[in-house]
């Protein structure tokens, strides 16, 4: 068993932008997302992406006009969007760190925080959740906006439900496995990769916390965040709130 980091590492980060596939249509689709939802900048708006991996949300950010800090834990990620900010010259700073250093950017005055992609579940517990939206509300300017994404795992998978297949070409098999242990998730990704004309097995699991939408709003508003809508976006609980 392995904490989130070292499961992105050593396993996960290697090929994490395979599974995800053609990145652009999908930042072409939250682009579209938050200009639907009138989240686009006035003036020179900074934006931090917390979880930013390859930078699906950092990218629609900064090309819709944010200066976009992209804090994310796996240098490999990163390196994958340093390659882009530099084809496509746009304004992202790169932040090797993890998520709960987002108060160190209070100094940036930031009006859009945004933890997206089932990060937020990636944290160790509900406290440490809570802990890391209160560094959130320090953070935001006043009247700033927070927009969060997760998957609700508060209803468990049963039975054959526990296994998600990926994705799959001629090399590689991804296959899921989702095993509920309580307040926890136990996360497993099999890889089966051919190398030589013969399948290897790769294999590395982790923890997820779960975390209801109910449970979510009520950590929000008791820190003092105002809730704006929500909503469900490409599969995932997506949550706006303002401070």
């Amino acid at each position: 068993m392995m904490e989130p980091k070292e499961h992105y590492d050593n396993h996960l980060g290697n090929f994490y932008s395979w599974m995800l596939g053609d990145l652009e249509p999908k930042i072409l689709a939250f682009q579209d997302y938050l200009i639907q939802k009138n989240l686009t900048p006035q003036n020179q708006t900074i934006s931090i992406d917390l979880g930013a991996g390859n930078g699906l949300q950092s990218i629609a950010l900064a090309r819709l006009g944010y200066e976009v800090i992209a804090i994310d834990f796996n240098a490999q990620l990163l390196q994958e969007l340093e390659e882009t900010r530099k084809k496509e010259n746009i304004p992202i700073q790169i932040i090797n760190a993890d998520i709960m250093t987002v108060s160190d950017w209070k100094i940036q005055h930031p009006s859009f925080l945004l933890c997206c992609g089932d990060t937020l579940t990636h944290l160790s517990s509900i406290n440490q959740i809570q802990e890391f939206l209160k560094l959130c509300y320090e953070t935001l300017t006043p009247n700033g906006n927070l927009l969060l994404s997760f998957r609700d795992y508060s209803n468990p998978l049963r039975g054959d439900s526990r296994f998600i297949p990926v994705k799959a070409d001629d090399n590689r098999i991804l296959t899921c496995i989702l095993e509920d242990e309580g307040k926890k998730l136990r996360v497993t990704d099999q890889l089966y990769e051919k190398s030589n004309g013969s399948w290897q097995m790769k294999i590395s699991s982790y923890y997820k916390t779960k975390l209801s939408k109910e449970e979510c709003l009520s950590l929000l508003k008791g820190i003092g965040f105002q809730f704006v809508w929500d909503d469900v976006f490409q599969r995932m609980t997506t949550i706006l709130v303002t401070k």
